[in-house]
């Protein structure tokens, strides 16, 4: 790990960078500014929503979005399946003071338990690492987790975002929270229709209430 601004990050974002320093100049200002990475969708989003609970932060990578949700959400679950992501979450969360408020989570969400591999597309940052089929990392259901009421549930899965929502159907049905989600049609056809989760979302009531940012989805249900 190595720490850049406010933030832990796998080293590997770093060193896949050293022969081109321009691109390593990219990645360090990336993670150096700020909220972090892409913080303003998050911030419009929540802006959209309120304050709430409990939170869920499905695809939470190295902690910006649990940071910023922890703004409006009293708690936050937060999920994380890569090892090395997964240890910059963590000590992310304990430097930040933030460790009471967070429940964190080295495992993938998907629609029922199973072990995957996890892989990061060739010469990106770990943000693009994804599902790739089988492998040693823990994968489970919201549904099996016990989580309790939930207000929001965030997902960022590189395509796997539809699988995670069929395994929080429960969740969903029962306590109807806001649900944001990355779209982006060319990854979710890798598991899949590349609509899939609108689809899903729409069939238990929610409807699209907003496109955030370049590639997100807000879906709510009518009574949120």
């Amino acid at each position: 790990m190595q720490k850049i601004g406010d933030f832990w990050v796998p080293q590997g974002d770093l060193s896949r960078w050293k022969k081109w320093g321009k691109q390593r100049r990219k990645t360090l200002a990336y993670y150096g500014g700020g909220d972090g990475p892409k913080s303003e969708d998050i911030l419009e989003a929540l802006a959209m929503i309120g304050d709430g609970r409990v939170a869920v932060d499905g695809g939470a990578h190295i902690g910006a979005y649990t940071r910023l949700m922890l703004r409006h959400f009293e708690f936050v679950h937060a999920f994380e399946p890569t090892p090395d992501t997964f240890e910059a979450l963590q000590r992310n969360i304990e430097d930040w003071g933030l460790a009471d408020r967070v429940r964190l989570y080295p495992i993938a969400l998907s629609d029922r338990e199973h072990k995957v591999q996890m892989k990061g597309r060739l010469g990106r940052r770990s943000t693009t690492t994804r599902v790739v089929g089988d492998g040693d990392i823990l994968a489970c259901p919201i549904d099996s987790l016990d989580l309790g009421p939930v207000d929001f549930i965030k997902l960022d899965l590189e395509g796997y975002e539809v699988r995670a929502l069929n395994g929080a159907r429960k969740t969903l049905e029962k306590y109807r929270p806001y649900v944001l989600f990355e779209d982006k049609p060319e990854r979710s056809a890798a598991y899949g229709k590349p609509r899939a989760a609108h689809e899903f979302l729409e069939s238990l009531g929610a409807r699209m209430v907003s496109h955030v940012g370049r590639n997100d989805c807000l879906f709510a249900f009518p009574e949120a």
